[in-house]
């Protein structure tokens, strides 16, 4: 069973997505901090992370995932960032695969919020399987 973390200060989408995620037999954690959700990182060990990128701070979800590279045998977990900063700043982030958004973002990819639970639980399953394929 796959293991993801996700780290976002709106309980209520935490939430929905835990039970969604869960239901599809996922085993989830969430944090509502990045305190916390290196914490859980460490102790839950997961197979993908989705992280916000404002909570706490503006830049808070790109300090966590600086963070998580950082940790041993983390640095090569997919971090999936969702973020509303997009559709209301109007600015977009190129964090495709491994390229420019990998080395300075610590993504993979980046979502526009709000993320349909399909998408996101399909873009989960796209870079599990890519990681499959690497080991």
């Amino acid at each position: 069973m796959a293991r993801v973390l996700i780290v976002d200060d709106d309980t209520d989408l935490l939430a929905g997505q835990q039970a969604y995620l869960e239901a599809k037999g996922y085993q989830v954690q969430t944090a509502v901090t990045i305190d916390a959700g290196l914490k859980k990182a460490v102790a839950f060990r997961p197979d993908v992370v989705v992280v916000d990128l404002m909570m706490e701070h503006y830049d808070s979800g790109f300090v966590f995932c600086k963070k998580v590279r950082d940790l041993p045998g983390l640095a090569e977990v997919p971090i999936i960032m969702q973020t509303a900063s997009p559709r209301k700043m109007g600015f977009t982030f190129d964090a495709a695969g491994a390229g420019p958004g990998r080395e300075w973002m610590k993504v993979d990819e980046v979502l526009t919020k709000p993320v349909p639970l399909e998408h996101l639980t399909g873009r989960i399953e796209q870079h599990l399987s890519r990681r499959s394929r690497k080991a």
